[in-house]
């Protein structure tokens, strides 16, 4: 007890190392609670744009295949004379076989 007495009657600077170290501790506990949370942000952020970065490959990829599939079709129809041309337009199912 006469030591505690005597941090209040001798030098202050004692208490006020104290003061610093708790200080000290306050001050790091809540900034890696804070540095914790910005981390996980950014992994987070860096799954959303991986995923996000997938979908668009896949997006393109499927484009181009659609794009070369209507070249080979294109190419095939011009290949065609009239008649292989009617023939084929006759009996597509998209024609409306009406009479």
């Amino acid at each position: 007890m006469t030591s505690f007495l005597a941090l209040f009657n001798g030098s202050w600077h004692v208490l006020a190392g104290i003061g610093v170290v708790i200080a000290a501790v306050v001050a790091s506990w809540f900034g890696g609670k804070k540095t914790g949370k910005v981390q996980e942000k950014a992994k987070a952020d860096v799954q959303a744009a991986k995923v996000e970065s997938a979908q668009i490959s896949a997006v393109a990829e499927k484009q181009a295949k659609n794009s070369e599939e209507a070249k080979n079709v294109q190419a095939a129809n011009n290949a065609l004379n009239d008649d292989d041309a009617r023939r084929k337009l006759r009996e597509s199912q998209y024609n409306d076989k009406q009479p």
